[in-house]
Parts: structure tokens; C-alpha cells; sequence
């Protein structure tokens, strides 16, 4: 999301990476890196919904995956977790506080 690129040395001043997951293809993910300008995290393609159903937010009826962010300790373990609804986007000073909040 534009917001985040835009506060990405903000996050990895608080010892955080930035990363985008789908459901999309990575082509598909190119695209929207390019026509919003997307340069400073990852975008990661989860096609086969691996991701998607390993963290909760897989979507059966549109094969595809809720937006949320989640907060994933250096252990591997969720600290925390927010889920979006239709046209809801995540705000990058809330998470980020979120972060610093978390240590």
C-alpha cells in the first residue's frame, strides 16, 4: 500500500520489516507496484493460499484472502492481528505504534 512504502524507514527504524502478501499473482502484483509507485517492501504472491489459510484470513467464496495486518515477533509468533472489511485500508501510524507498543 502507497501509505506504507511512504513509512517504510519508519517501521525498520523500530526494528520492522514491511511486506505485502495475496492471493494475487506476481504479475499481478507488478502491476500495482507500478502504477502506485511501490518500491520500498516486498510484495509477496501467496497463489497457492498457503499463507492465506495459515494465518486465518482465507476468503472461500472469492478464493482469495482478507486484508489484515498482523505483527509477527521474531520467533514466528502473532502479536498482532487487525482485519480490514470492504474498503477498509490499515493505518501505518496506528501499526506502527502498535510496533513500538509491542517492543
Amino acid at each position: 500500500m502507497p501509505a506504507f512504502d511512504k513509512r517504510v524507514s519508519d517501521f525498520e527504524a523500530a526494528n520492522t520489516q514491511v511486506l505485502g502478501i495475496s492471493t494475487d499473482s506476481p504479475f499481478s502484483h507488478q502491476n500495482w507496484a507500478e502504477k502506485y509507485d511501490i518500491k520500498n517492501y516486498p510484495l509477496l504472491s501467496d497463489v497457492h493460499r498457503t499463507a492465506a489459510k495459515d494465518y486465518g484470513v482465507y476468503w472461500p467464496e472469492w478464493n482469495a484472502n482478507q486484508r489484515a495486518t498482523f505483527i509477527v515477533g521474531a520467533q514466528g509468533t502473532i502479536r498482532f492481528v487487525e482485519r480490514y472489511g470492504k474498503g477498509e485500508l490499515p493505518e501505518p501510524d496506528k501499526i506502527l505504534a502498535e510496533v513500538k507498543k509491542l517492543g
